[in-house]
């Protein structure tokens, strides 16, 4: 039987690349990655759209609903059905041959799961109009920053303040704090500019979690914790079956090597900040992160 779709988000570097595979583990679900993301839809050209963190609601223009819409169909709609009436068009600009065995490759997996930080922003909107279970991730705000710092990642907050409603719904008072961020930049490093986006990602987050508690919030630190427990209650949230496969692939993913590959130690992994940020680091995160970062952590 076939069960709801899923919806993966949360900050970038939250984890949701190891929950998505996880769950696409499950024989039944298909992970797709990233519609969202701005250097993908700027190669498939699917539609046109040039910021990250789109904030999609029933108050967005309707040309913005109608493009990402659009994205997200393409993407769900890969059964069978599509597969025999589209299968002489490209899909994702490949040949006519690899778009059909993608296609078909998806299409034998019907629950559709989009795992996707960069929809942070638009969950109500996704969930009402596709009907979309969600997983939310909480990284600590340190961890977050240290990752970014590792991966110099730079946000630019241009792509917050261009979008009309983008400070609406509960975000108003953090509007002031981006311009005056933006005006002192020069004297800003990444930690500040990671701490910042943090901030907003899980100011919204926060307010989700009060409107609609019936979604799934869990941090990061708490999956690596306990993993298999911990994904046990979260596919018993999903309605999938937690099978030997996918109890398999969590035992493998959390460890840091097997046979010869790569993966995360995950209880490692989430506590490397203590000892790879400076003390006056940590500090100024904690400060730049309050009042957000205590709803979901006790101390910092």
């Amino acid at each position: 039987m076939k069960g709801k779709n899923i919806l993966i988000t949360g900050a970038t570097r939250s984890g949701s690349t190891w929950v998505g595979n996880v769950i696409g583990a499950h024989p039944k679900v298909d992970n797709i990655i990233e519609p969202f993301n701005l250097n993908r839809i700027n190669r498939y050209k699917i539609i046109d759209l040039d910021y990250w963190f789109p904030k999609v609601t029933e108050r967005s223009e309707i040309g913005l609903q109608i493009k990402v819409r659009k994205l997200i169909k393409y993407y769900l709609n890969t059964n069978f059905f599509y597969l025999i009436t589209n299968s002489y068009k490209s899909y994702e600009g490949h040949s006519i041959l690899i778009s059909n065995k993608k296609r078909l490759r998806r299409a034998w997996r019907p629950i559709k799961m989009i795992k996707d930080p960069i929809a942070v922003f638009s969950v109500p909107w996704l969930v009402k109009e596709f009907d979309l279970n969600p997983v939310i991730l909480i990284r600590h705000p340190a961890a977050f920053a240290l990752s970014i710092k590792d991966k110099n990642w730079w946000f630019d907050f241009d792509d917050f303040l261009r979008q009309p409603i983008f400070f609406s719904d509960g975000l108003e008072s953090l509007k002031d704090e981006v311009i005056q961020y933006q005006k002192d930049i020069k004297e800003k490093d990444i930690v500040d500019n990671a701490a910042l986006l943090w901030k907003i990602i899980y100011a919204q987050v926060g307010i989700y979690q009060e409107k609609n508690p019936e979604w799934y919030f869990i941090t990061h630190e708490t999956l690596s914790l306990n993993p298999i427990i911990e994904f046990q209650k979260l596919f018993e949230y999903l309605e999938l079956p937690f099978t030997n496969q996918v109890k398999d692939y969590i035992q493998k993913s959390t460890k840091a090597k097997d046979h010869g590959k790569h993966f995360r130690d995950s209880l490692t992994n989430a506590i490397k900040w203590k000892k790879n940020l400076s003390q006056e680091e940590q500090q100024r995160i904690a400060k730049l992160t309050s009042p957000i970062y205590e709803r979901f952590y006790n101390k910092f």
